[in-house]
């Protein structure tokens, strides 16, 4: 096989996967890093992610979900969705279609960790706290110069540089996006009553609120989606009022909650890279996509881009090998895009109609096995 030189920008989770997944393949892999490595400490961290079984298998391919701390680690084996003010309910379990769990939450901070000791054990050399200052892309090789004035030459260049990407910028690839005027809103939770390993997710008109099972039986993740101005008004309360609305909002489904931690907000958006491959430039993860949280579908798509691209390098990459990657990964963001605007349009409002035609449909799909089989599917990410 011929090995490749490859330099990748971003080591978040998506990028560090991809670095490690290329340098067990045998290539030379280049990291560039802004900051330093990912450490985290005793209390949950605020910023999870919901993986799925595909995101999950290429992780222990890698040899890095083996290593996670099982107290960090909250697997899901149930869902728990429902329309607010309405009799509008689904709920489905793994065991309906065989299955184990639905997925499991995990703190990015200490995935991310993990898989920056793994790479550097595995030989992926990392250079924290640079910034790339220029690069350029030809169809013979790929170089960039770092803003300490070090060059780097190789085959390919990979972004994983998050939704606000400087290469991405720089190559001029074209960006479709729209603002969703909404703020989401996480912190960790203390529950009265245990989870019972239930993500569960209430739909407001102004946004969605979801409670993600820890490893803690009475501790939940929250991720509180609501729109821009209601956001503002919420993180303007002390913790005692933040708490009583979310309580109110709660339905009570998991007894009196506790603020365990810090409250921090985050702006939502969605962007799409029209171009994801430029000769022998690739933006992957977030630098290609970021859709809404409201199914926690986003790191699962990042992961699918780094599964199918290390498909490409485990043969002899080509750019027809390459643009079959670029189609077949902007197909299923596309899908995933389309899905999430439908879903928070649909139940973005609070039209009575509409809300009796939710909770019709609910009832429908809890109620008819096939196609809850395929929701449940869904969920699993297949």
């Amino acid at each position: 096989m011929n090995h490749q030189k490859i330099i990748i920008v971003g080591a978040g989770m998506i990028g560090l996967s991809m670095a490690l997944g290329l340098r067990q393949q045998g290539h030379q892999v280049d990291v560039i890093e802004r900051g330093s490595r990912p450490e985290y400490g005793q209390e949950p961290e605020l910023r999870v992610s919901a993986l799925a079984h595909h995101s999950r298998d290429l992780l222990q391919q890698l040899g890095v979900w083996q290593q996670l701390p099982s107290q960090r680690l909250g697997p899901y084996t149930a869902m728990d969705v429902w329309d607010h003010d309405s009799f509008g309910r689904i709920e489905f379990a793994a065991n309906e279609v065989n299955a184990d769990d639905l997925g499991a939450i995990v703190e990015n901070r200490v995935l991310e960790q993990v898989l920056w000791d793994a790479a550097l054990q595995a030989g992926v050399t990392i250079h924290a706290g640079e910034a790339v200052a220029e690069h350029n892309v030809t169809e013979q090789q790929v170089s960039i110069r770092l803003v300490n004035g070090q060059k780097f030459y190789g085959d390919y260049l990979i972004a994983a540089d998050g939704n606000r990407s400087t290469i991405r910028e720089r190559a001029r690839l074209p960006l479709s996006f729209w603002d969703y005027q909404q703020t989401g809103i996480v912190a960790v939770i203390n529950t009265e009553l245990p989870h019972q390993g239930i993500a569960r997710q209430v739909f407001l008109p102004s946004g969605p609120i979801a409670w993600l099972p820890l490893n803690n039986p009475h501790q939940v993740s929250l991720v509180w989606s609501a729109d821009t101005e209601l956001a503002e008004q919420l993180q303007a309360l002390d913790d005692k009022a933040f708490m009583q609305r979310l309580q109110a909002a709660s339905d009570s489904c998991l007894g009196q909650l506790q603020l365990a931690s810090q409250r921090a907000g985050f702006p939502l958006r969605m962007q799409y890279a029209q171009r994801w491959l430029q000769q022998r430039l690739m933006v992957i993860g977030d630098a290609a996509h970021s859709i809404h949280p409201l199914a926690g579908q986003g790191a699962n798509l990042g992961f699918g881009d780094v599964i199918d691209l290390l498909q490409v390098f485990a043969n002899q990459p080509s750019h027809k090998s390459l643009r079959a990657w670029e189609r077949q990964r902007k197909a299923a963001a596309v899908t995933m895009i389309t899905a999430m605007e439908a879903f928070k349009h649909g139940f973005g409002s609070a039209n009575p109609l509409l809300k009796l035609a939710r909770g019709v449909g609910f009832q429908v799909a809890n109620n008819t096995k096939p196609l809850k089989r395929m929701l449940v599917k869904a969920a699993l990410g297949e």
